[in-house]
């Protein structure tokens, strides 16, 4: 029985061409996969009771709550005598609340965190290099790219279990042809905002929680980075203060909503509400906006390109604590989790990308809708990977609105910004 516990506080698309021509026999290897890791799960099993905890960010809130619940209850039957808690905390605190149980020697055996997070958890030494417990047939069942950003200085800390992309939403009464570049997101956004004063033309979110992804779009696009190839942080680059300089254009001609309280998660919102003509996000809005459709009809196009074609690579990890007394058991249930049967509810749930190769075959893939964004993915780049992440994204966002709004020029924030991350 599962137990909660709160805490308040590239060309991947083409790969599935390929992939297709192959299904019966991916099928065949699948099921037999999914054979070996229940008998695996179930083998060495006895009436001793072994509870190993499993930390989920937002789950309270019900994020992934069915679908790991669904898990959880499949890997307990499979594993008599074994019992899964969850350890719920907020976003906010996610990263942090890590720390704070690995320090106090309470850290869950299994733990869910965004995948730039990782390399601090490695060099902390909360995270278990997994590096020994992945085999051929693991790696041949996954999408190699997707894999490959829990990686850490050639070392896997991290199992992904989300994979998300982004396209552009647009109001198509009010915006007949999207923007392809970003000189024609900017003008798109001055003529709408023109024609409907209460309409913003774009949105700018720059929340602590989910900003600097949608940030890293335009840094990535201007052929900026926020860490070079040594692993030195690089705010302060001549192409990022010029991402800045272009974001700042659409605050000073009122075309977005206040960027400093706008959060990714209001954009949908204000779309629905009429309020907004055009925002990136991922595919979990569809439900959202499908329920307004008749008031404030949309459509969704690939991302506007900068100076090359880009978008954040964002994934979500398995991470198992160096600590557990259960590694071998969190191991099995992170292995039980990536059998079809369960990951397949766990991407549906937001719309996310294959984490699995079988995945392609999906008929969810080949709609109109989904194209936009799997568009994007074969130029993708990772997240940066820094030793302290908190202070990393609080440092970077602070600049950014201190830039968007003229408090500081963009160069002055990101100095100081640089300055900030370097003590």
């Amino acid at each position: 029985m599962k137990k909660i516990l709160s805490f308040s506080l590239a060309g991947m698309m083409l790969a599935s061409t390929i992939l297709a021509g192959c299904s019966t026999t991916a099928k065949t290897e699948s099921t037999e996969a999914n054979k070996e890791v229940a008998e695996s799960t179930t083998a060495g099993t006895s009436s001793e009771h072994t509870v190993i905890k499993l930390l989920v960010p937002g789950y309270d809130g019900g994020y992934l709550k069915e679908e790991l619940d669904n898990g959880i209850a499949g890997f307990e039957k499979a594993n008599d005598g074994v019992e899964v808690e969850i350890v719920s905390v907020g976003w906010d605190e996610l990263n942090s609340k890590i720390v704070s149980l690995y320090q106090a020697g309470d850290a869950p055996d299994i733990m869910l965190t965004g995948s730039r997070t990782l390399k601090q958890l490695a060099t902390l030494g909360i995270a278990e290099d997994l590096s020994s417990y992945i085999t051929d047939d693991f790696k041949a069942n996954r999408v190699e790219s997707v894999l490959a950003t829990g990686s850490v200085d050639g070392k896997q800390y991290g199992i992904p279990m989300a994979f998300s992309s982004r396209a552009l939403y647009y109001r198509s009464d009010l915006i007949k042809t999207p923007p392809k570049n970003w000189d024609e997101l900017l003008e798109a956004a001055k003529e709408v905002h023109s024609s409907n004063p209460d309409v913003y033309g774009f949105a700018i979110p720059t929340d602590i929680t989910s900003g600097t992804d949608e940030l890293l779009n335009f840094i990535y696009q201007n052929g900026g980075a926020l860490v070079d190839d040594k692993g030195e942080i690089t705010f302060d680059t001549e192409a990022n203060v010029g991402t800045l300089e272009y974001l700042k254009q659409f605050n000073d001609e009122k075309l977005v909503p206040d960027v400093v309280s706008t959060a990714r998660g209001d954009q949908a919102t204000l779309f629905a509400n009429g309020n907004l003509a055009m925002f990136v996000s991922g595919p979990w809005e569809k439900e959202t906006l499908d329920k307004s459709a008749d008031t404030a009809p949309y459509k969704v196009a690939v991302l506007p390109e900068g100076k090359q074609k880009a978008e954040t690579l964002v994934t979500d990890s398995y991470v198992i604590s160096s600590i557990s007394k259960n590694k071998d058991l969190a191991w099995k249930f992170v292995e039980f989790m990536g059998q079809p049967e369960y990951q397949r509810p766990v991407s549906e749930a937001f719309g996310w990308f294959p984490i699995l190769k079988e995945e392609f075959e999906d008929e969810r893939f080949k709609t109109e809708f989904m194209q936009a964004f799997a568009a994007s993915i074969e130029y993708g780049i990772s997240e940066p990977q820094v030793e302290d992440w908190d202070s990393f994204n609080k440092a970077f966002l602070t600049a950014v609105q201190k830039a968007l709004t003229g408090e500081m020029g963009a160069k002055e924030a990101l100095d100081e910004a640089q300055s900030e991350v370097a003590k």
